[in-house]
């Protein structure tokens, strides 16, 4: 059985754009551009050997809702504050009750944080700065299964993209202690060639291809600061 992923929520999304960025952080050609990114990235502190999940608990506080928008239901996320604004009342006097409210509440977030006097001196607020690129579909399977199969080809050291890649690819995927799926485009086995050695069709090995050519374009746009960039997935 191959159950694939839901890879939905706003904090699996983060955790992608937290893979990609040490993907980046391991690409040669990639270095110029990461000097540039690196006082966006530097509160995200050394992640190269760190694991995403105590990582995420020291480190939410950077992300979440950075813009207005009406939703449908509440919006569960310490850095976003649930109103509501009656329609027949003027503007100007909810654009007031809206500033004492936001400001209140930014200010009870900074002190929960620690960082209410950075916030006082400043007159901004220092948390929830990260977004995903505005405007772009967010593909998490589709993503997450380039995040897996990028690491794992530069884990090998690039190898050539054939069967014995594909091979190894499902193996580790396979051998994995909870999750046992692999992505889709290799859920159909290889066979065997007229000498015997298992084979993956030419299609498997060109989306494969395609694959690992779009993960290397997601870590260009990650070590420009931006997630998942504006990339054809």
């Amino acid at each position: 059985m191959n159950k694939q992923p839901q890879i939905k929520s706003s904090k699996q999304h983060f955790r992608l754009w937290f893979e990609f960025y040490k993907l980046s952080l391991r690409e040669p050609d990639l270095k110029e551009n990461i000097e540039k990114s690196n006082d966006y990235y530097k509160p995200w502190g050394d992640v190269s050997n760190v694991l995403f999940d105590p990582w995420w608990k020291e480190h939410k506080h950077l992300f979440g809702v950075s813009r207005v928008e009406p939703v449908t239901k509440v919006v569960n996320h310490d850095n976003a504050l649930n109103v509501a604004i009656p329609l027949n009342q003027p503007v100007s006097k909810s654009i007031k009750q809206l500033r004492e409210l936001i400001e209140n509440r930014q200010e009870q977030r900074l002190e929960e944080l620690g960082l209410e006097e950075y916030g006082r001196k400043t007159k901004s607020v220092s948390f929830g700065q990260y977004e995903l690129t505005a405007g772009v579909e967010i593909r998490g399977k589709t993503l997450y299964e380039i995040q897996l199969m990028y690491t794992i080809w530069v884990d090998m050291g690039k190898p050539p993209v054939n069967s014995a890649y594909c091979t190894e690819v499902v193996n580790r995927l396979r051998n994995r202690p909870r999750s046992k799926w692999i992505p889709y485009l290799l859920s159909i086995a290889p066979s065997k060639d007229r000498k015997g050695n298992l084979r993956y069709t030419d299609d498997q090995l060109r989306q494969v291809r395609r694959y690992l050519k779009k993960g290397y374009k997601i870590c260009q746009s990650v070590s420009k600061g931006q997630f998942p960039g504006r990339n054809n997935l």
